[in-house]
C-alpha cells in the first residue's frame, strides 16, 4: 500500500441500509479510512474493485449476481473482510491469513477488533498473506442440508420433512418442532439444527427460535423496533429480537 495516501475500502452489501451503517461506523472507528465505493451486488463489486484497486474490501457473502466469495476469487484484494448473517460458514477459516469475518448483526466491539486487525496487517513490514487456500476451503461444496427430522413419540418414530416445519423453538433440554398439524420434541440443540438447515429457507429470529421464512405471512414492526411475525397456517405470533430485526426491514 502507498503509505502517502489514506487507506481505501470498498463495501459490498445487498442491503443498502446495512452498507451505509457500516460505512458510518467505520468512519468513526477509523477516521483516516476512505470509503472508495459502496455497491450492492457482486458484479458491481467486481467492477469497482478493478477500477479503484482499494486496499481492503468488506464483502457480503450473500449478494445477487455473484456472492462475496466468488467476488474474492475473481479479484485480488490485499485485505478481505467477509460479512455474513450465517455462522455455518467456516468461521475458523476467516481468521486465517488476511481474511476476517463479521457476523451480522455486527457489534461495535467486533467491528473495532476487525479494524485493529486490518491496521496490524497493513503496517509496514507485515507479511503478505496468500488467501488462495482459505478461499478454496470456503468455496468447497456445501454439505447436504437436513431434509428429514426424526422425532420419537412414545414407541413410534415420526419422520418430519423439514420443508413442512413452520418453526423451531428451544425449550429447556428439548427443541420443539412445530408443523401445521402438531408439535414434536427432539433433543437436537437449536444451534446444531441451524448449522444443518437451508439458510435461504430457515432464519434465526431469536436466540431460541428459527422460522421457516416461507411460512411467514407478514412482519409487523412494533413501536419498540421489534418485529412480530404472523404465520400462514397458525394463529400464534413469533417475536423477532432486535439482534435479527434487520432481516425484516424491507418486508
Amino acid at each position: 500500500m502507498d503509505t502517502q495516501r489514506r487507506p481505501r475500502a470498498l463495501i459490498a452489501d445487498d442491503e443498502p441500509a446495512l452498507a451505509a451503517d457500516l460505512a458510518i461506523r467505520l468512519g468513526k472507528l477509523w477516521p483516516d479510512l476512505e470509503i472508495a465505493a459502496v455497491v450492492h451486488n457482486g458484479p458491481a463489486a467486481v467492477e469497482a474493485l478493478a477500477r479503484l484497486s482499494p486496499d481492503m474490501a468488506f464483502l457480503d457473502i450473500r449478494m445477487p449476481g455473484l456472492d462475496g466469495l466468488e467476488v474474492a476469487q475473481r479479484m485480488l484484494v490485499p485485505h478481505l473482510v467477509f460479512v455474513t448473517a450465517y455462522d455455518q460458514y467456516a468461521v475458523t477459516a476467516f481468521e486465517a491469513a488476511a481474511v476476517d469475518y463479521l457476523l451480522k448483526p455486527v457489534s461495535d466491539a467486533r467491528l473495532a477488533q476487525t479494524v485493529a486487525r486490518l491496521k496490524e496487517r497493513m503496517a509496514p513490514g507485515a507479511p503478505v498473506a496468500d488467501v488462495t487456500a482459505v478461499l478454496r476451503q470456503l468455496l468447497a461444496p456445501a454439505p447436504a442440508r437436513l431434509s428429514v427430522i426424526r422425532a420419537s413419540v412414545g414407541s413410534e418414530t415420526h419422520l418430519i420433512e423439514t420443508a413442512s416445519v413452520l418453526y423451531f423453538r428451544a425449550e429447556d433440554k428439548y427443541t420443539a418442532v412445530r408443523t401445521p398439524m402438531r408439535e414434536y420434541l427432539i433433543r437436537i440443540p437449536l444451534k446444531e439444527l441451524l448449522m444443518q438447515l437451508d439458510p435461504e429457507r430457515f432464519w434465526q429470529i431469536h436466540r431460541n427460535a428459527i422460522v421457516n421464512i416461507r411460512a411467514v405471512a407478514s412482519a409487523h414492526r412494533e413501536i419498540s423496533g421489534r418485529y412480530t411475525l404472523a404465520l400462514k397456517d397458525r394463529t400464534e405470533k413469533l417475536t423477532v429480537s432486535r439482534a435479527f430485526a434487520h432481516r425484516f426491514h424491507q418486508m
